[in-house]
């Protein structure tokens, strides 16, 4: 269990998930996008390779804070005694 629940597990998934996106986010910005007068469409693959980057930054980020959180509860315990 301690396994599946690793920071480094879901800090290499973050990272994945980044990496996998980042070919789509670039088309994205070279101009994916269509826009006619009422509307933008943007491919579905780009979107969902958006996506991914996002989620993958998210996860990044809930690690990071996870860690804060217990490298200051460490540092605290060993502070107290």
């Amino acid at each position: 269990m301690g396994r599946v629940l690793g920071i480094r597990l879901w800090a290499s998934i973050g990272v994945l998930a980044i990496a996998a996106g980042l070919p789509y986010c670039s088309a994205a910005l070279a101009g994916a996008a269509t826009q006619d007068d009422t509307s933008i469409s943007v491919r579905a693959d780009i979107a969902a390779g958006v996506l991914a980057t996002w989620i993958g930054g998210t996860i990044l980020a809930i690690v990071f804070l996870f860690w804060l959180w217990r490298r200051f509860r460490r540092s605290a315990a060993t502070r107290r005694g």
